[in-house]
């Protein structure tokens, strides 16, 4: 009886370690909205985290049909050693469609609306696991932004993104399509020995320092078209399974 009691109080325990390690978003959200700083190792992140709706979200833009909101992450952010089970969401976009009928002659009209969020402070993701979508298109990350290190299973999302201050995707994981398109890197830029499982869109890039894909590997295509490299682009030991396309590309390029 004795060693039963052991036993199941050891249980107890455990399961509540266990339990200790999984936050819900809705807590970290809660945090983020009351302006709080915060700063998580080796916990699992369940649900979705919507930073498009925090309670200083601002409409930016109204057109017929058609707004734009911006929402604004004012605290430093820090996940080390983490899991997100569900999406983190910095972008998002809806659309409605409102149609009718005029004779034999069926009109729809299109009506959306996009929210965004920028970043103020220090943005520290690293070692962690995207196992849902990663959307930051459009963000600013007005501080020092680094994803080092982390594995994004899903399309990793920063189209239009804008990097004010040095950005470090070092030893980064794509598995599906990584998308940069017409990102915007201000300070010098850190992909070295990131692996892109498949497509990795650069195309229109702006690096306005120093970017290194250093002992990085292409699995699929390697889309650098008009590309901008106005201090140096570091390809040395880069491996480019299916190519490379640097066509209208400018700046120094150091391919070896």
């Amino acid at each position: 009886m004795k060693k039963l009691f052991i036993f199941l109080l050891c249980a107890g325990i455990g399961g509540s370690a266990i339990a200790q390690k999984e936050v819900s978003a809705k807590t970290i959200f809660e945090a983020i909205d009351q302006g709080k700083a915060v700063n998580y190792e080796g916990v699992t992140i369940t649900g979705n985290l919507d930073l498009t709706e925090l309670s200083n979200k601002k409409r930016i833009k109204k057109s017929k049909g058609y707004e734009e909101y911006k929402s604004y992450v004012e605290v430093p952010v820090t996940f080390k050693n983490c899991v997100f089970k569900g999406d983190f969401i910095a972008y998002k976009n809806s659309e409605n469609e409102k149609g009718g009928k005029w004779g034999n002659t069926s009109w729809s009209i299109g009506e959306g609306a996009t929210s965004t969020t920028d970043f103020e402070r220090s943005v520290t993701i690293e070692n962690c696991t995207f196992e849902a979508k990663s959307e930051f298109k459009y963000s600013d990350f007005a501080d020092k932004a680094s994803f080092a290190g982390t594995k994004f299973q899903k399309e990793a999302n920063f189209k239009y993104a804008g990097f004010k201050k040095e950005s470090n995707f070092a030893n980064c994981k794509f598995g599906e399509y990584a998308n940069f398109k017409y990102s915007d890197f201000k300070y010098d830029a850190d992909f070295f020995s990131a692996d892109f499982r498949n497509y990795a869109d650069f195309k229109y890039a702006n690096f306005n320092e120093r970017v290194t894909f250093k002992g990085s590997t292409f699995n699929n295509n390697a889309d650098f078209k008009y590309a901008e490299f106005k201090d140096s682009g570091n390809f040395d030991n880069t491996r480019f399974r299916s190519g490379i396309d640097m066509k209208y590309s400018n700046g120094k390029k150091y391919i070896n």
